[in-house]
């Protein structure tokens, strides 16, 4: 069984009940396609805090280090970084950037997008 996680924007909070992302994780749409007929357990829905802290990195952020390690002690190997979050790490904000860059040091893959 594939286990996945989703990464959203906390600034998204606003006007995101998460709804978009689950709905299209459950019915494999999407940049949820790829698991299609597939089982597929997802292990966390997060929210990014790194804004607020900013010019901090990620791994000084206890919450976020305590976060990560927890999804890759539950053997998370997808990481699905919400659409609020931006399309690439180009278009991320520069806090949601380093936090994926931490995900793929330790062997979790990330996919840009989600809905």
């Amino acid at each position: 069984m594939k286990k996945i996680a989703i990464l959203a924007c906390l600034r998204a909070n606003d006007v995101c009940a998460g709804c978009g992302c689950l709905n299209a994780f459950q019915d494999r749409r999407k940049h949820f396609e790829r698991y299609a007929g597939e089982d597929v357990r997802l292990t966390a829905f997060m929210r990014c805090s790194h804004c607020l802290r900013e010019g901090g990195e990620p791994m000084e952020d206890a919450g976020f280090a305590e976060k990560l390690e927890r999804l890759v002690s539950e053997g998370t190997e997808v990481v699905h970084v919400g659409v609020c979050a931006g399309r690439d790490a180009d278009t991320a904000c520069p806090g949601m950037a380093k936090m994926v860059r931490e995900f793929e040091a330790r062997g979790v893959e990330v996919v840009w997008g989600t809905h």
